[in-house]
């Protein structure tokens, strides 16, 4: 299939808004079994928006659900040409999903590692914790979002 360099603003927001939601589940889930608990998105976004307030969890939810949606629509407008002229040699599938990888990695060393655990207070890629296990989740759930991003954004329909 080719690749095409327009902009689909729709499928870019779903995209992210989709990749997203799966992250926060696989994170819960990380969280479940191995205890992980610097995960919890929700918690990030409650701390952001409300400042730590009870009942607030929800909002914490939606505001990450939301900047999922807009990392999605940050990807395909300015992100996807570039990183899939570098991929284009691995083909449509898996070169959408090592696109969506790159884009991931580098939203986890800015905005995970060295905005938001910092903020949460954990330190600079979760220093504070004394394990490297909550950077490494972190890295790993936002591999899981890179390539859901990049594959349902760089699917074309016959």
């Amino acid at each position: 299939m080719k690749t095409t360099t327009q902009f689909h603003p729709g499928r870019a927001a779903f995209a992210g808004f989709t990749a997203g939601y799966v992250m926060a589940l696989a994170g819960y889930w990380l969280e479940a079994v191995f205890g992980v608990s610097e995960l919890d998105f929700a918690h990030a976004g409650l701390r952001y928006v409300s400042g730590g307030k009870q009942g607030w969890w929800i909002i914490g939810i939606i505001f990450h659900l939301i900047d999922s949606a807009l990392l999605g629509l940050l990807y395909g407008a300015v992100a996807y040409r570039a990183l899939r002229r570098l991929t284009r040699s691995l083909g449509s599938f898996w070169g959408n999903v090592a696109a969506g990888l790159a884009f991931a990695s580098g939203i986890w060393l800015t905005l995970a590692m060295l905005i938001a655990m910092p903020f949460m207070g954990s330190g600079i890629f979760g220093w504070k914790t004394g394990s490297a296990r909550p950077a490494l989740a972190s890295l790993l759930l936002h591999l899981i979002f890179g390539s859901l991003l990049g594959s349902i954004y760089g699917f074309r329909s016959r």
